[in-house]
């Protein structure tokens, strides 16, 4: 085993079976079947799946194994999107993008951000560096992405039930959790926060860690530029852009910044970066 400092897995329990190397998170309390993850793909087969990255391929799957007691398990296939998804698929050299992922996932949850339980990273070499990987995580019973929350006819048809304050602040304080665990998220979006209860007592969960990394203290800016990037892909999204209006944005930033009172001084400054980085990125709008 390499040292604690150049290995970000060094307190995972690993297993090795051919090719296979099983990551397994230590604080998870579930039944684990070692063979089945080690197998893993060939479960995979067998289930229907969804296209997270690459259009017509299934790289997201809900699995649920006889050996699991909990609501289920999701199984992401780690894989290359826009060009490079076209010329690599689900090829990577090494997995340091995968085991820095895991790494964060299991502080995450340590560290009380809502978040889902990690499983297990299941990477597999396909020829020298290169390698295939799967993330496992447990599933949050009754949680939907905050995009697909947004499509739902039935719910926009109750949009005027939603409690939006309440709703905002759920959103703030998961965002605000997440960073005072020492996690800054380059790809925070409305694809990678879960709501459960959107109706009644919202409960909002950070998933999908893929792009984050752990850091001492983020600085003020690091928070702005993860919120300015969530706020970007609301503007990105029509579903989103047409169901959540400025004000309710505003309210999200608003809630924020109320938790930290020595940066009250600063929300002046921080709605107007706020917004100017917003028009930015208003031409990459899409009408889906």
């Amino acid at each position: 085993m390499r040292h604690p400092h150049t290995d970000p897995l060094s307190d995972a329990e690993r297993h090795i079976a051919g090719r296979v190397t099983l990551y397994l998170n230590p604080d998870y309390a579930g039944n684990v079947l070692k063979e089945d993850l080690l197998a893993l793909p060939r479960f995979l087969a067998s289930l229907p799946g969804r296209s997270t990255r690459l259009p017509g391929l299934a790289t997201s799957w809900t699995w649920r194994p006889g050996w699991h007691d909990g609501p289920g398990l999701a199984v992401r296939q780690y894989a290359h999107g826009g060009l490079c998804g076209r010329l690599r698929g689900t090829l990577f050299l090494g997995a340091g993008r995968m085991s820095r992922e895991f790494r964060v996932a299991m502080a995450a949850h340590r560290r009380g951000v809502p978040t889902a339980m990690p499983v297990a990273l299941r990477v597999e070499k396909v020829l020298g560096p290169v390698v295939r990987a799967h993330y496992v995580s447990e599933t949050i019973a009754g949680a939907v992405d905050l995009l697909e929350l947004l499509k739902d006819a039935e719910l926009a048809a109750e949009a005027d039930r939603v409690p939006r304050r309440r709703l905002a602040r759920a959103v703030a304080d998961a965002v605000a959790a997440m960073h005072d665990a020492g996690i800054v998220h380059a790809d925070l979006n409305v694809k990678n926060l879960l709501v459960r209860d959107a109706l009644d007592e919202p409960q909002v969960f950070v998933i999908d860690f893929d792009k984050a990394c752990l850091v001492e203290g983020p600085a003020l800016r690091q928070r702005m530029a993860n919120l300015v990037r969530l706020d970007r892909s609301v503007v990105k999204w029509g579903a989103a852009r047409r169901a959540v209006g400025l004000l309710d944005r505003l309210r999200v930033l608003r809630h924020y910044v109320a938790r930290y009172p020595r940066w009250r001084g600063d929300a002046g400054r921080l709605v107007r970066a706020y917004g100017s980085r917003h028009l930015r990125h208003y031409l990459g709008r899409r009408d889906d």
